[in-house]
């Protein structure tokens, strides 16, 4: 574009009086981005001869701003004077904020940036002390940014850099009810030996101050407006451009390409369990493992040529961040499948065994010894696999999108979700009374928050975030209870995960944490080995953890008043709930379309309700009425 024609600021006002989307660029290098009619926008103008691109990408991540060269300011006043035009009369009242960091020249040294990073926030007059109180109550409590102690408030200063006019004059502000905050930065984000960005520095800063103006603006429209909304995350933005989803698509292209459970899980087990027999249990077992299908230098090649850096919104590039991490993390996992390795990685992608956990699971085992049950009644898997078909055709019948398989398959011992579909092992040997735990803890589970997290637009939420499977496991486990079937023995396996991986990462040999097992414990040789085998393979696999910590945590955050149903939302983490919460804010993920039958059954959410008043692990076993 060659100049901002009254013909374009038409343009642009009949889009936001018909609520629709803007973005279009601008002469000298500008961009106008409106995500939808909102009462703020923030703006950067260049200085004269100096293309601040670093600073200008402070701005990108709102869903209301303008990017535009300080010597086309005359030119823009009149489109900004009908932007504010328009927003007031939708809104009561709009807010300003411009931001501009120190001119050339004048900035620290490296030395004083690191120690005393400097902000100042100009406001027209003390009137307003209570909206530039939390602006800069907001700018002081920036997380991950190092310590702000120097944030001022002129109200005697011009609202704009030096050289340039201001945005609005005061009749024009008086005229469409606006307010103009300028906001001058230090630039301590910048290396000034290159002019580059501190990466990680400039990241965490270009995320929260994006919840400043929020939080600010939320605040002016709450005093100065009767439009209340609910959340300053709903100020977020709602349209995510096309290149946001391709990022999303990549990602989960890699992500399919490996099936990870199963390619760390033997396909030999029970041949090598009859071996172990056979060697009255001293022998070590070789365990085989399902080939390779992908060459793991060259998907990580793959992984880290995906642009992130080009996504905008801070939250979902750090989504995508989060989960390239994991990927990568696999990767290297497969690579070192079968050698130590295999365990370093494993301990950096779930997470170390910390010793309040160790001591509940001595604590679980010494309260609750081994015990046999008589005459217990067993199904076969085609007889589960039944009874699983029904779960499944309960969730379909409340979102089509269900499209579960049930496979009886040599190649697996016990039970696994795979990419939706639960897969039995022929050896499989279900107690009866456990059914309903296990459909509950497998369908309405882990095959529920699959179809849920399907249902999103970020299909993250299918495949699963980074460090899911904590908060997952949690909620298997406790479904067993919501349905009364956790047993005591079922805690005592869960609680012999937990020492079968402190014993492993002290050193102990498969022989040695067997025997722990069997004879310290009294498990069966049997359920001895099954849990020796799980926290061996690949070489050290330490997430069987996770179900017990999961549970734990969980308890924590019921007890904490909060709600079961967020959760649910798909194969989220726990610390992802604010997360996820903003993005459903911004209208960016959608309704939950799935929940599991014991969100209908009274005795369930009698027990919901209990936990919300406080449990620990030991009373789930007191409270075992079947739901």
């Amino acid at each position: 574009m060659d100049q901002i024609s009254e013909e374009f600021i038409e343009q642009v006002w009949k889009r936001l009086e018909d609520g629709k989307r803007i973005r279009r660029f601008l002469p000298g290098q500008g961009i106008l981005h409106i995500d939808r009619p909102l009462p703020f926008i923030c703006v950067y103008r260049y200085p004269a001869g100096y293309t601040d691109q670093v600073t200008a990408g402070l701005v990108k991540t709102e869903a209301s701003y303008l990017i535009t060269s300080g010597e086309n300011s005359n030119e823009v006043k009149p489109l900004l004077y009908k932007i504010a035009q328009q927003m007031t009369k939708k809104f009561g009242a709009f807010i300003i904020f411009e931001i501009w960091s120190s001119p050339v020249g004048q900035e620290p040294s490296i030395d004083e940036l690191a120690h005393t990073p400097t902000l100042e926030i100009f406001s027209p007059g003390k009137q307003l002390a209570a909206i530039c109180k939390t602006f800069s109550t907001a700018l002081q409590d920036m997380k991950g940014i190092r310590e702000i102690n120097n944030i001022s408030i002129a109200t005697d200063k011009p609202r704009h850099p030096e050289g340039l006019p201001q945005l609005l004059s005061e009749e024009e502000m008086k005229a469409t009810e606006s307010l103009l905050l300028g906001l001058r930065i230090q630039p301590f984000y910048i290396n000034p030996l290159n002019q580059e960005p501190y990466p990680f520095l400039f990241r965490s800063l270009r995320s929260e101050l994006s919840k400043v103006f929020k939080k600010t603006v939320y605040d002016f429209i709450r005093i100065q407006t009767s439009n209340k909304f609910t959340n300053f995350q709903m100020l977020g933005r709602r349209a995510v451009v096309k290149a946001v989803w391709k990022v999303d698509q990549q990602l989960i292209n890699i992500s399919n390409k490996f099936k990870f459970l199963l390619l760390v899980t033997p396909i030999n087990t029970e041949e090598v369990w009859h071996e172990f027999v056979a060697s009255h249990y001293d022998e070590t077992p070789f365990f085989n493992y399902r080939l390779i299908p992908v060459d793991t230098e060259q998907l990580k090649r793959e992984l880290y040529n995906i642009p992130i850096e080009k996504v905008e919104d801070p939250t979902l590039s750090y989504l995508f961040r989060d989960k390239r991490y994991e990927l990568d993390k696999m990767l290297t996992m497969l690579q070192d499948r079968g050698s130590n390795n295999f365990l370093y990685s494993s301990l950096q992608l779930f997470g170390k065994i910390e010793d309040d956990l160790v001591n509940l699971a001595e604590g679980i085992l010494a309260a609750y010894p081994a015990y046999n049950i008589e005459d217990r009644e067993y199904l076969s898997p085609e007889e589960f696999a039944v009874l699983a078909r029904e779960e499944i055709q309960y969730l379909k019948a409340q979102c089509d999108i269900v499209k579960s398989q049930v496979e009886i398959r040599k190649d697996i011992s016990g039970l696994m979700v795979s990419e939706g579909n639960l897969l039995i092992g022929t050896n499989a040997s279900i107690a009866k009374e456990r059914a309903e735990a296990l459909i509950q803890h497998e369908v309405g589970t882990h095959i529920l928050t699959y179809f849920n997290g399907k249902a999103q637009p970020l299909q993250q939420l299918y495949s699963g975030v980074p460090g899911y499977e904590e908060l997952q496991e949690g909620l298997a486990v406790l479904s067993e209870y919501l349905v009364g079937g956790l047993s005591k023995n079922r805690l005592r396996t869960l609680a012999a995960r937990v020492l079968a991986i402190d014993a492993m990462i002290k050193g102990a040999s498969f022989i040695e944490t067997f025997r722990m097992l069997k004879e310290k414990y009294e498990f069966s040789p049997y359920a001895s080995f099954n849990i020796t085998t799980r926290v061996y393979r690949g070489g050290g696999f330490t997430k069987d953890a996770v179900y017990l910590q999961g549970l734990v945590h969980l308890l924590k955050y019921l007890k904490d008043g909060n709600d079961l149903k967020p959760l649910l939302i798909g194969k989220i983490r726990q610390d992802y709930i604010p997360i996820m919460q903003e993005l459903i804010y911004r209208n960016v993920l959608k309704p939950v379309p799935l929940q599991p039958r014991y969100m209908e059954n009274k005795e369930a959410l009698r027990k919901i309700e209990k936990l919300k008043k406080g449990m620990q692990v030991f009373n789930l076993i007191e409270d075992q009425v079947p739901a």
